[in-house]
């Protein structure tokens, strides 16, 4: 398949968000976002930012016609924060101006005070606290407790997997403009135009046929504009709704960086067991996952974790847990492999160590547990492998 975008981006002729020429009367977004982890917020007064030289309007949660809510599997996320907040970086208001530095100039006036709470950024000491996004998830195979005392060596370890920044080159950004049905048109850097749709036509109040969603081109997304491009489209189409003139927001390199969730870093406990000759004869790992402050996409990352807890060996005894865990950092999101390269890497950490203590080199171990040996097999999740 040719690709029709490779002429124009080798020219530097491409068009993203920010290339397309501004509409008559376009204004520009800024966020005021939460500087600290968690707190009650008590004081909000936006008097000094609406009446800064080229200010149209602030808005605030009070200023959401229909439902202050963009979470799509869990609504546990707010568009604007009211009340308390969660994690640095959560916005609060929307200043709209004249120019992006006007409406960064007057975000800076806005004036709050906190009443600071303490705040979790591990996701064990969450699961310690109880603080679960969903309850645990088990994937079982066998039994791996009737097994221990099979097998000729036992190793256990932790495997610790970071988070990762997108670093798409084109950042979160969004046009939107008001159209003569009363509604929206938004062009936004989104990998999911219909939940754009979605959450705006929620947020406004409005039917989702009077929201219009066109991504004329995504600079990079990698899966950080799955769900994380939402807010932004959201966010300039209350601001055009509400004063009937096109907005655009563009986030600079270090607010999207300090705003907006990376992969999910992982603490994962594992138990691995094997013959004589270097067969797995059971595997058991606990996935702490953390989630950062809101759902987002975090269950359904851990359950393609759980798929893959075993990568693409064939164990006949597994039991692998996962705890998605609520911390007070960016809500953590997809990213290329979707949960399986954390699983990955905790089952290979396994495999690496209990080569050192039986002092087998670990390609012999993997061999012995890939195809053509598993065809025939049933997996830990309810499917037959019938090919090598």
């Amino acid at each position: 398949m040719k690709n029709t975008d490779t002429v124009l981006h080798v020219r530097g002729e491409s068009q993203f968000i920010d290339d397309i020429p501004a509409p008559e009367g376009m204004l520009h977004a800024a966020i005021f976002s939460s500087p600290i982890a968690h707190g009650k917020l008590t004081k909000l007064d936006v008097a000094a930012a609406e009446q800064a030289e080229g200010i149209h309007g602030v808005f605030t949660a009070e200023d959401i016609p229909g439902e202050n809510q963009i979470g799509n599997i869990i609504p546990d996320e707010p568009l604007l924060a009211t009340g308390k907040v969660v994690y640095v970086g959560q916005p609060i208001a929307i200043v709209v101006g004249e120019s992006a530095e006007m409406a960064r100039a007057a975000a800076r006036m806005i004036e709050t005070k906190f009443e600071a709470l303490p705040a979790i950024f591990d996701a064990r000491d969450a699961h310690a606290r109880g603080q679960l996004i969903v309850p645990l998830r088990t994937f079982s195979l066998g039994n791996v407790d009737d097994v221990w005392q099979e097998c000729h060596v036992v190793a256990e370890g932790t495997a610790e997997s970071g988070g990762q920044e997108h670093i798409y080159l084109e950042t979160q950004r969004a046009l939107a403009y008001p159209t003569e049905s009363g509604g929206v048109k938004v062009m936004s850097s989104t990998q999911s135009p219909n939940a754009v749709q979605s959450v705006i036509a929620r947020v406004l109040g409005i039917p989702m046929h009077r929201i219009e969603v066109d991504v004329p081109r995504l600079g990079g997304g990698f899966g950080g504009k799955e769900e994380q491009a939402t807010p932004w489209a959201t966010m300039v189409a209350l601001a055009a709704f509400r004063l009937k003139r096109p907005v655009k927001l563009v986030l600079s390199r270090e607010e999207d960086m300090r705003m907006t969730g990376k992969r999910h870093p992982y603490s994962s406990d594992f138990k691995i067991g094997l013959t004589r000759e270097g067969k797995i004869l059971a595997y058991q790992v606990t996935f702490y996952q953390n989630a950062g402050a809101m759902a987002d996409v975090s269950s359904a990352v851990l359950a393609r974790t759980l798929l893959h807890s075993t990568n693409s060996y064939f164990v006949p005894n597994v039991k692998a847990t996962g705890f998605s865990c609520r911390t007070n950092l960016p809500p953590n999101t997809a990213f290329r492999g979707f949960g399986g390269p954390q699983a990955i890497f905790a089952m290979e950490s396994a495999i690496f160590k209990v080569g050192e203590e039986i002092g087998i080199e670990p390609s012999i171990i993997q061999k012995k547990g890939s195809p053509p040996d598993r065809v025939g097999n049933e997996a830990y999740y309810p499917a037959l492998l019938l090919h090598g």
